[in-house]
């Protein structure tokens, strides 16, 4: 009887994550319901590969229970174990034939590898552009960690998400180790961030001209080629990309500091809140109360107090016949930043004739990238590489 203890609780952890894997598996699924569709999205596309794995092995080992004891739940488990591992198998076929049609081809080894995006041996070179308020405000530069051509190379500026009231500009390490290894040279701006007392709509946007105007005149000291240039951006950080290039390329962008803007030739945005207004109406219960939060702390309250503010910052109003060249990648079950929105924003890019290309990944949630290696990692970063190859920007 002691030896059977730890083996019935073993048992019964095993049942209950294999049962918490088919919940979350229906989620993705019916991607409307409460919680569990945010639940299901998010597994699979940081875990996806193993829980395939561990449910089919689970399959196995709960059918063979059930037939030696004929108990009802241990039926279930079978059966749950099993819609898991057809279920997630059929997700990541569909989003690797997504990633196979856009000449994408992805490494199922690396992907049971995925981790985090840290990576605290790629030392960059920090530098403060500007200040606020007396602080001062940096941006990271990663050399090419690879010699791809026979003069400068192509500069790749990143800007991090999180709302504007939250992340750093550390946040995709791997990528940018990735790029660097691909002959790019790598730019992470940070810039001041919105909070409950301090508001920077009307902040960040100049801010991070003032860096663009930094790279302009700095960014040859570094083997960087600024006739050359592409800016990238997440959630927030899309939002910020594709208004700061839109409006520099047409010369409504002031920098909050001296200096001359560049000219930019690509842009990507990654699931861009590219309507404010439109996320602070929530797509989801659940995560609503954050797009409301960060809508509050960005501009100071709701888009029916603050009108004007919220146009000013929607991607659609700086929409002209100069901007770059753009790439959309979005997750079609995204929570947080309804996926219509950005639909409806390259459906306008194209008309005013902006060379858009949207991406769509399915079953994919908000931040579906984030971890290194994952299928939706490895879909962004060799996209994002592919296109800026095409639009002239190749090391």
């Amino acid at each position: 009887m002691k030896a059977a203890w730890p083996i019935r609780f073993l048992g019964g952890i095993a049942s209950f994550l294999l049962v918490l894997f088919g919940i979350g598996t229906l989620g993705s699924f019916i991607p409307s319901i409460p919680v569990l569709g945010v639940l299901g999205s998010i597994l699979i596309g940081g875990f996806g590969p193993w829980m395939v794995l561990l449910s089919f092995a689970g399959a196995i080992w709960a059918g063979l229970r059930w037939r030696k004891t004929r108990r009802k739940r241990t039926l279930f488990v079978a059966a749950m174990a099993a819609f898991t591992a057809f279920g997630i198998t059929y997700v990541q076929a569909l989003q690797i034939s997504v990633a196979s049609a856009k000449g994408v081809r992805i490494n199922l080894a690396q992907t049971f590898l995925a981790g985090s995006q840290t990576d605290n041996s790629l030392k960059p070179v920090t530098v403060n552009y500007t200040t606020f308020e007396g602080a001062p405000v940096p941006l990271d530069i990663y050399r090419p960690l690879t010699k791809q051509g026979s003069g400068p190379a192509p500069i790749f500026v990143y800007v991090h998400g999180g709302g504007w009231v939250s992340q750093t500009l550390k946040q995709r390490q791997a990528d940018f180790r990735w790029f660097a290894e691909r002959g790019y040279l790598v730019i992470s701006l940070e810039y001041t961030l919105s909070s409950e007392k301090r508001h920077t709509w009307n902040i960040a946007e100049p801010q991070l001209g003032c860096a663009l105007a930094w790279v302009n005149a700095n960014a040859t000291r570094y083997g960087g080629d600024v006739s050359r240039l592409a800016l990238w951006g997440e959630s927030a950080g899309g939002n910020l990309v594709l208004n700061l290039s839109y409006r520099a390329n047409q010369g409504t962008l002031a920098p909050s500091c001296a200096g001359t803007l560049p000219r930019v030739d690509a842009t990507i945005a990654l699931y861009p809140v590219v309507d404010p207004a439109r996320m602070y109406r929530p797509v989801d219960s659940t995560l609503g109360v954050f797009g409301r939060m960060m809508g509050d702390n960005y501009t100071g309250g709701s888009p029916e107090k603050f009108p004007d503010r919220y146009k000013a910052i929607a991607s659609s109003t700086h929409i002209n016949a100069k901007a770059p060249a753009t790439l959309l990648i979005i997750p079609q079950a995204d929570h947080l930043v309804d996926p219509h929105a950005a639909y409806d924003f390259e459906k306008k890019t194209r008309l005013a004739g902006v060379k858009t290309r949207l991406i769509r990944m399915p079953y994919a949630e908000h931040s579906f990238d984030l971890r290194n290696g994952s299928i939706g990692n490895q879909l962004v970063r060799r996209s994002m590489l592919k296109f800026l190859k095409k639009n002239g920007l190749e090391p």
